[in-house]
This record gives structure tokens, C-alpha cells and sequence, in this order.
């Protein structure tokens, strides 16, 4: 019952598939992002595997993005839009992160925004043109498998708000566990050059995130939310080797 309580906490946190939980345990919650990721990933792909918008793969690839955004309520292309105003500022330090809360969005977060949209877009779009459409399925897997991985790396930088309360649960087991989640299923959906090359590209994700938080001194969920974008078009790239 512990488990399925989390899980479920973890839907409700990242997604809209899940209740409203009140004081989540969310350190508690991190092995279980990958688990989310294909919940979410299977709900997204479905459809398109059922023939809706059959021999259209631009429109199955527009619905697709679309739908995804909307079942994260915008959370993970916020947060990958505040850290390009941040980065692309050149500030450091409390100012970038001051850039980073400031909720006007500049003009590295707009491009940003068009970047995630319409890349998504068009690789699921491509994806499905070449009869891959289980890795649509894969990508929101790897997504938040990045977000993990960038915990783990970045858990003693954590700074106030809800990411910091993820932290404390990215421990060499949890990573372990979400990290052999996701093989798995990625082997299932996608195969093994899928796999890894969508390790491989999310793997440079995620480093370059956590050096950026590094040499700014602190992660926060804006960042897990960048590598959860940044991941997920990985994975759909990879889906096109």
C-alpha cells in the first residue's frame, strides 16, 4: 500500500493523471519518476498506436506534444524555459537564479519554449512516419529518468523549494532502480540502439545541466523540469537512429 501511496503521489505531482496528495513524501517518490514517465508515455502513445491520425504523422506528432503539455500542466517546459532566460543572461550566481524566478519570460525562454514544442512535434511526428511509435512511449520514461540522474548528481546543491524535497531521495539505490526501470522498458518499447543512444543523449543532458547548476551554485525544480524536456527529446532522437 506504501507503494502504490507513492505512486500515486507521484502521478499527482507530475501529472494530471493523478490525485491531489497534501504533503506528499516526495524524496520517497524519485524511484518512481521513470514509473510516471511510462504511465504518462503509455496514455500518450496509446491512441496513436490504435490508428487516431493514421497516415497523418505531422498531425499524430502536433497532438502528441500537445497532449503532453497539457497532461504535465506546463510544469516541465516552465521550468526549461526559466533556465534558458537564466543561462542565456550570462548572469551567475543569485542573479541568475533571481533571472530564473523573475515570472516574465525573456527571449531565451520563448525560443526555448518553441524548441521543446516543436521539436517534439516533429521527431514524434517523424517517429511515427517510420513506424516507431512506441518510442513516444519511451521518451517520457527517459525524461524523468534524467531528472534522477541530475539529482543525483547535483544532491548537495539543492536550494529552497519543491525540488530540494526531491534530493534527499536520489541515493545510489533509487538511482539505481528508476536508471534499471527505464533500461528496461526502454528495451521493451524502443530496442537496444534506441536505448542507447537515448542514454547516450540524455546522459549529455544531464551533464550539462548539472555543471551549469554547479557553477551557479544550486539545483532546483526548474532544472529537473529542463532535464525532463531536454531527456525526453533525447529519447525521441534516438528514436530516428
Amino acid at each position: 500500500m506504501r507503494l502504490v501511496r507513492e505512486y500515486l503521489a507521484a502521478m499527482g505531482f507530475l501529472t494530471r493523471l493523478g490525485p491531489a496528495v497534501r504533503d506528499p513524501d516526495m524524496a520517497a517518490c524519485v524511484p518512481l519518476f521513470p514509473v510516471v514517465g511510462a504511465t504518462l508515455g503509455l496514455v500518450l502513445a496509446a491512441p496513436l498506436a490504435l490508428g487516431l491520425f493514421a497516415g497523418h504523422p505531422l498531425a499524430g506528432g502536433f497532438a502528441y506534444a500537445v497532449a503532453n503539455v497539457w497532461l504535465t500542466r506546463g510544469l516541465h517546459i516552465d521550468g526549461f524555459a526559466d533556465v534558458a532566460d537564466a543561462w542565456g543572461s550570462l548572469a551567475t550566481g543569485d542573479r541568475f537564479f533571481a533571472i530564473m524566478k523573475d515570472s516574465r519570460i525573456g527571449a531565451f525562454g520563448g525560443m526555448a519554449i518553441v524548441v521543446a514544442l516543436a521539436g517534439a512535434m516533429l521527431l514524434a511526428g517523424e517517429c511515427l512516419a517510420a513506424g516507431r511509435v512506441w518510442v513516444l512511449a519511451f521518451a517520457p520514461v527517459l525524461g524523468r529518468a534524467g531528472a534522477v540522474a541530475l539529482m543525483r548528481a547535483c544532491r548537495d546543491i539543492g536550494r529552497p523549494g519543491l525540488g530540494s524535497l526531491c534530493l534527499p531521495g536520489a541515493g545510489r539505490a533509487n538511482t539505481a532502480i528508476a536508471l534499471g526501470f527505464t533500461l528496461l522498458v526502454g528495451l521493451v518499447l524502443a530496442g537496444g540502439r534506441v536505448v542507447a543512444i537515448g542514454f547516450l543523449l540524455a546522459g549529455l543532458v544531464v551533464f550539462k545541466l548539472s555543471r551549469l547548476a554547479r557553477r551557479n551554485g544550486g539545483v532546483n525544480g526548474d532544472f529537473l523540469g529542463a532535464a525532463i524536456i531536454g531527456c525526453e527529446l533525447a529519447g525521441l532522437a534516438a528514436g530516428l537512429a
